[in-house]
């Protein structure tokens, strides 16, 4: 692994999962540190993440990617340029109108931030979901609807989530798409793999995203952070 390589991944039910899996990992994280950055995008907040990080014993990463693609701060806890732009956003509207579906449940304020709305929503269907964007865009939000686990729907900016998150970040730092490797277990992680990265989807998958396919794309055997290194020793032996 000679040219310098990034590794998105998620966390729960991505890395975390396997206590065991998860420390040979970390181990293999260590003798790249020289030519890898690592970054952890998850649907939790910046200071779960952090929390998780202690807890686990996960690697330090080089930057952190919280709230769906909401939130990106570095290593340091600083701060970017990331969503400056957010027209169309307007969380009162979006909440006024959502909460009043009977369908829907708002997650706990922990779960929540000036540009993530998220509820609970059991299997909901593609027509519903189809139905909600069309009332939200004739209130005048433009927004980004994730679903994941037949269970968390995700109310985000237009044009905001893991996926363009990032990209953004892997632009910053000047990583070519096949320098990036990312991993990923639900629906909220397809994003990334819609950026023509590297992708690995863990074997312990939901089907919302098993079901992806595409030269670009491994599905590993093995599940959690098992499952991510199979699948970076996959793309390192084919790539160099």
């Amino acid at each position: 692994m000679n040219e310098p390589r990034l590794l998105i991944s998620d966390l729960d039910g991505t890395l975390l999962g396997d206590d065991a899996a998860l420390r040979e990992f970390s181990a293999w994280v260590e003798t790249r540190r020289d030519r890898l950055k690592l970054v952890y995008n998850s649907g939790r907040l910046h200071g779960s993440i952090r929390t998780a990080i202690d807890v686990f014993g996960l690697p330090k990463p080089d930057a952190i990617i919280g709230g769906v693609g909401t939130q990106i701060v570095d290593g340091n806890g600083n701060g970017n340029g990331w969503m400056r732009d957010l027209r169309g956003w307007d969380a009162v509207t979006v909440r006024a109108l959502l909460d009043k579906e009977p369908r829907l449940e708002l997650q706990p304020d922990e779960y929540l931030t000036p540009h993530k709305l998220s509820y609970f929503g059991e299997n909901l269907t593609d027509e519903f979901l189809s139905s909600l964007r069309r009332r939200l865009e004739e209130a005048g939000c433009r927004v980004d609807l994730v679903y994941s686990s037949n269970l968390d729907l995700d109310v985000l900016p237009h044009g905001v989530n893991k996926g363009s998150a990032s990209h953004w970040l892997a632009a910053r730092w000047g990583f070519r798409r096949e320098a990036v490797f990312v991993s990923g277990d639900t629906g909220n992680d397809r994003a990334m793999f819609e950026q023509e990265f590297l992708g690995i989807v863990v074997g312990n998958a939901r089907s919302e995203l098993k079901s992806l396919r595409g030269e670009r794309i491994y599905h590993a055997a093995a599940h959690y952070a098992a499952g991510v290194l199979e699948g970076l020793e996959h793309w390192l032996s084919r790539r160099g």
